[in-house]
């Protein structure tokens, strides 16, 4: 259950920080991510590694900016603020938001039983 909810919260995420690039930007870079890398917008919350490698490819130095973008959003939908850390990828980011939401499961699980 909060595997799904983390994979729409990142997916959102994605598709609000490519619309600042402007609407026919973003669907050039899913249209690139699809047809040029197989890496289809559904996927991307399932493959994260992989949309950064990609998006880097297409964007270069700017995908940071997107990244950021991404991070900033995913983190306010969980009520959090985005804090840089040392040595942290946008992966390691991305990660803690999936744990979190993991373990706001458990303890949901826990306090039914």
């Amino acid at each position: 259950m909060q595997k799904c909810k983390f994979n729409r919260l990142l997916a959102k995420a994605v598709d609000e920080s490519l619309s600042f690039l402007g609407e026919s930007a973003k669907y050039s870079i899913y249209f690139h991510l699809e047809y040029s890398f197989g890496l289809r917008r559904e996927e991307i919350p399932k493959r994260p590694e992989i949309f950064a490698e990609k998006l880097e490819s297409l964007l270069k130095d700017g995908s940071i900016y997107i990244e950021r973008l991404i991070l900033k959003r995913l983190y306010e939908s969980v009520g959090l603020e985005l804090k840089c850390k040392r040595n942290y990828s946008f992966l390691d980011y991305i990660n803690e938001v999936k744990e979190l939401l993991s373990k706001q499961g458990e303890k949901k699980v826990k306090e039914r039983l």
